[in-house]
């Protein structure tokens, strides 16, 4: 008995084993490309996909995060140099957060990626499974307290509006969609626009903060040492073009320009942005900028700001119009933390400026 037992063992260690040198990835860039692949319907934005989208690639499905997960166990087993270790660290932090329980980040119309991806009309089942995942998902979430904030709501309300106005969409997945337009009718968002308003929130943002300053400072800290930095600097005019929307971060296209450096963090556009931001070179005015972000960035996301008075912040600080207050902070809500990649460039030239080392 014990003998067979022992040789079944043995045979289910050698299956795992087999199975995970299958999924293996030798390389951080193997890795990359398989979390693109895993992430295509949160990326692709142009041309028809040619193949079924899997299971794995409906995001935040079960088998999406175990394949997700899967990868990230992966990468932490290689030989990495140290600016991707930190971002596979920060990724894995990441998978403790309530990430998972809004099936639909709020950046991206995953809807009309997924149409794309299954426009021949054969795969309308998947979306519509995907729909009810997301309606599922949220109710469940509900019962714990996570709720979308009212950005995101409007949002995804746009978003399927958008899809039902549609001629292109056949009649039994269009009122499919229309069903879940109306459940979020009827949804309740949170009072709070930022991370703290969630269970674990705080320590959601505390991850970011670390991750994409490099530095471990309390949210109280920061204050601090932002408003330290902004008082050497004058209030500058805002002269940059900003997107229609939010499905690349501002971040992301503000360092368009720089070399890029690759990443694993699809809302990063797979790019290292604290190391680019780095290798920066940065003018008065893109200093005040990144500060006055990082200022609303804390307001928001610790502090608890609503959306108007973020916006009176970032207009207090440039000069600035309503219409572009208002995009950037919408983008503050969206990519909580990320301005702070500039803040140890900041602090570094403005210490030398003033002569200290």
């Amino acid at each position: 008995m014990y003998k067979t037992f022992f040789l079944s063992f043995l045979l289910c260690l050698f299956l795992v084993a087999c199975s995970r040198q299958e999924q293996g990835y030798n390389s951080f860039k193997e890795a990359q490309s398989a979390l693109k692949d895993l992430n295509i319907s949160l990326v692709q934005t142009n041309g028809v996909g040619s193949e079924k989208m899997t299971n794995e690639q409906f995001v935040f499905s079960d088998a999406y995060l175990n394949k997700r997960h899967a990868i990230y166990q992966n990468l932490m087993g290689m030989q990495l140099k140290p600016n991707q270790i930190v971002q596979v660290n920060y990724l894995v932090i990441a998978e403790r957060f309530p990430a998972r329980y809004f099936p639909w980040p709020a950046q991206v119309n995953v809807l009309t990626n997924m149409l794309k991806q299954n426009s021949s009309g054969k795969e309308v089942g998947n979306i519509v499974t995907w729909l009810k995942l997301n309606q599922s998902t949220l109710d469940n979430a509900r019962q714990s307290n996570l709720k979308l904030n009212k950005v995101e709501l409007q949002l995804l309300k746009s978003y399927l509006l958008g899809a039902i106005d549609s001629y292109g969409i056949q009649p039994p997945l269009k009122s499919h969609i229309r069903a879940f337009s109306d459940y979020l009718a009827n949804y309740k968002p949170r009072g709070s626009l930022g991370l703290r308003g969630l269970p674990n929130g705080t320590e959601w943002y505390q991850s970011k903060l670390n991750y994409f300053s490099g530095e471990v400072h309390s949210p109280l800290e920061w204050v601090t040492l932002v408003n330290e930095q902004i008082k050497h600097l004058s209030i500058v005019a805002f002269e940059y073009t900003l997107s229609v929307s939010h499905q690349t971060s501002f971040l992301v296209q503000y360092l368009s320009d720089e070399q890029p450096i690759e990443g694993l963090d699809w809302q990063s556009a797979y790019q290292d942005l604290p190391t680019m931001a780095s290798n920066m070179s940065m003018s008065d005015k893109d200093k005040m900028l990144m500060l006055a972000m990082m200022e609303s960035d804390i307001g928001v996301h610790y502090h608890a700001w609503t959306l108007p008075q973020a916006k009176v912040n970032l207009m207090k600080r440039l000069e600035i119009t309503q219409q572009e207050a208002q995009y950037l902070v919408e983008d503050i809500i969206l990519y909580p933390g990320q301005s702070f990649s500039f803040i140890k460039k900041i602090m570094q030239s403005n210490q030398n400026l003033l002569g200290f080392k």
